[in-house]
């Protein structure tokens, strides 16, 4: 992380205690980049009572062209209504403001450097700086949020417009960096069909993990943009194809009876739809290659409390929850040690589902990153079974 690059600025947008987040909030952050060599703001929404759920880690999701609030606070506002649940992520608003002193536009950060002609004429001198933006956004952006907030190492991003086609465009450039991908109405077809070119000739073996991409399009191509639709079509057959990159799922939308501006809404919500009911749960049981060795203590209300614990591993009883007994170290500790793959969720209880622990820190699992530390602390503060006794 370039800290010596970075000073946070926090503006909290909900009133909410000074020590604690009981409600949802969002912050602004600003960042001197030094790959822009511009001060940039960032939005961030961060769930409810995230300050409090200490043990629990959060997905991220990066809404590009977040000048315009709209697309960053529909974003936020959606994410537990498609999810079905209470699954709950931190949303992050990249901005492309109009710098007036510097004549700079979005269209600089999302283009690279044009060589015909016709989009030259077309973009003027608003091209050219998505390299650098590209190379803001992994080397400050993402590590300032991941340094700064509790997170998983999935990152979804999603774009509009020419935002959705630079996010396809660092899929290709820094494979990895994104896992999801939700391009609301790409543009494919700038600059003689350069981004539909440079997507059909990829070597896609350079994406070793699952990476999941939205395609959608509106009525863009029928009656204006006619250059949009071939471009298009020409991607859509590619990954529909027989010879489908290995590691990629793709899902399309289409929306003809809703215009350029209009389908965001519509494409968002069709892609998040999918993502929480297809893809996130294949995800979760996916973890790392790597084992790491950690000591697990818990304190306990009751000095006789005999307490399991159980997590998304075999090493945790894969949810069995009366299988894997933790050690009595004291009357109120309780400890273990075992070999986890990242990322590690688990609960405790005293043998069944029935006697599940409330555990202070978290509203869901209890979650780790093995790799990170060796020993790791919690609380049980009751447990279901005993509601009476509080």
């Amino acid at each position: 992380m370039k800290s010596a690059l970075i000073y946070l600025v926090l503006s909290v947008m909900f009133l909410c205690n000074a020590l604690a987040q009981p409600i949802a909030r969002v912050s602004s952050v600003k960042i001197f980049s030094k790959s822009l060599n511009q001060e940039r703001e960032l939005l961030i929404y961060t769930p409810v009572d995230y300050d409090n759920r200490i043990h629990e880690l959060f997905e991220v999701v990066y809404v590009f062209d977040s000048q315009s609030r709209e697309f960053f606070d529909y974003t936020s506002a959606i994410m537990s209504f498609v999810a079905d649940s209470p699954k709950s992520v931190i949303v992050v608003g990249v901005t492309s403001p109009y710098n007036e002193k510097l004549d700079y536009s979005r269209n600089n950060d999302f283009l690279p450097v044009l060589e015909t002609a016709d989009a030259k004429k077309r973009y003027g001198k608003y091209h050219g700086n998505a390299d650098q933006f590209l190379d803001y956004v992994a080397s400050e952006v993402i590590p300032f949020i991941d340094a700064n907030y509790r997170t998983l190492d999935s990152n979804t991003a999603v774009g509009h417009s020419l935002g959705a086609s630079f996010i396809l465009n660092a899929l290709l450039e820094k494979p990895g960096l994104f896992q999801n991908c939700i391009a609301v109405s790409p543009n494919f077809a700038y600059d003689q069909n350069k981004l539909e070119k440079k997507i059909v000739q990829f070597d896609y073996s350079k994406i070793t993990k699952p990476t999941f991409i939205y395609l959608s399009h509106a009525d863009e191509g029928v009656d204006y943009w006619p250059e949009w639709k071939p471009a298009r079509e020409k991607v859509y057959a590619f990954f529909n194809g027989q010879k489908s990159p290995k590691n990629i799922t793709v899902k399309t939308g289409e929306f003809p009876d809703s215009n350029h501006w209009r389908t965001f809404p519509l494409g968002l919500n069709d892609a998040l739809t999918h993502y929480f009911k297809t893809i996130q749960p294949a995800r979760e049981k996916m973890l790392d290659a790597q084992e790491h060795e950690v000591t697990i203590t818990v304190k306990v209300p009751k000095k006789d409390d005999v307490v399991y614990i159980t997590g998304n591993q075999t090493s945790l009883a894969d949810w069995n929850p009366g299988k894997i007994m933790m050690v009595k170290t004291s009357d109120h500790e309780r400890k273990i040690t075992v070999k986890l793959k990242g990322p590690a969720q688990f609960k405790f209880t005293r043998g069944s589902w029935d006697t599940a622990a409330e555990v202070t820190g978290t509203h869901n699992n209890c979650m780790i990153k093995p790799e990170s530390a060796k020993t790791f602390e919690f609380e049980i503060t009751g447990y279901v079974d005993r509601q009476d006794e509080k």
